[in-house]
């Protein structure tokens, strides 16, 4: 089997911002351990590691993020481009709550929504609307 190939792409500090709370090197040990991309094993990953999964982010609602730890929240999408932009739009409310110090996004670089699309939609947010995420992202596309 192929190792999965993985592509960054660092919003607004991200990189720095993880490596500042001490959680780059973990990160990057959990993305490079994972041997099939299956959204239940990534986030399993995660709590293997130590990270609170299905954590709640309204008490509200049943709105969860796939994994969180300390202020960094994880979010994993492998069907929705939609879903991507409602994930931002809570990454959102959790920055504007004081919760968030950074944000690490997963998706795919071979379907929707795909790693460039989702880049290309941080990018022309970032330079057209810079308020609208105002906080890093760290955005990982996995590939075969």
């Amino acid at each position: 089997m192929a190792p999965i190939e993985i592509k960054y792409f660092d919003h607004d500090g991200a990189v720095s911002v993880l490596e500042t709370v001490g959680l780059i090197s973990e990160i990057s040990d959990i993305l490079h351990g994972i041997v099939e991309i299956d959204h239940r094993k990534i986030q399993q990953a995660f709590k293997a590691k130590g990270w609170q999964t299905q954590k709640h982010i309204l008490p509200e609602t049943n709105w969860a993020w796939d994994a969180c730890k300390d202020r960094v929240v994880v979010s994993i999408e492998f069907s929705l481009i939609d879903a991507v932009h409602r994930d931002f739009f809570r990454f959102l409310m959790w920055h504007l709550d004081g919760k968030l110090d950074a944000a690490v996004y997963i998706t795919t670089t071979f379907k929707e929504p795909k790693f460039h699309n989702v880049r290309g939609d941080i990018e022309i947010c970032a330079k057209k609307y810079p308020t609208l995420l105002p906080f890093p992202i760290l955005l990982v596309g996995l590939g075969k």
